[in-house]
């Protein structure tokens, strides 16, 4: 995948986390999860066969931060294929159908590991509170 490709879909999907998390932002429910959610994720974007993009998701004090490259010390580290995880941000794909399907490389649509931090499998409970869009009426 050449340089420019990864810039487009880093900001593609920059874009994504950051309009779900505005979006869930507008419902007052939801600000105690989000303001409360602490994590650090290195997230890998399954975008070739052999190739996967990392990058890396930072929420603190109700802040949430997108950028390249993997942390050092995280939390959780998460794989999947972009296409599956917007299917899942829009709750199209539930979180049982994300942790057994198969994706289009034959893998599990999304692989975890936890972190340098611990195993934080509280954490990868929350993540689908946290990135998929509500369900309107």
């Amino acid at each position: 995948m050449d340089e420019s490709a990864q810039e487009t879909l880093f900001l593609t999907f920059k874009t994504v986390i950051d309009d779900v998390i505005a979006d869930k932002r507008r419902i007052p429910e939801n600000a105690k999860i989000l303001d409360e959610f602490e994590a650090r994720i290195n997230l890998g974007l399954h975008v070739e066969e052999d190739f996967v993009l990392w990058l890396n998701l930072v929420a603190h004090d109700g802040v949430y931060t997108l950028n390249k490259g993997k942390l050092d010390e995280y939390d959780l580290e998460l794989i999947s294929d972009p296409e599956d995880l917007m299917y899942f941000t829009n709750g199209e794909y539930s979180t049982a159908k994300m942790m057994t399907g198969k994706n289009r490389f034959g893998k599990r649509r999304l692989r975890y590991k936890g972190g340098t931090t611990g195993r934080n499998m509280g954490k990868l409970l929350k993540l689908p509170k946290i990135l998929v869009l509500d369900r309107r009426i």
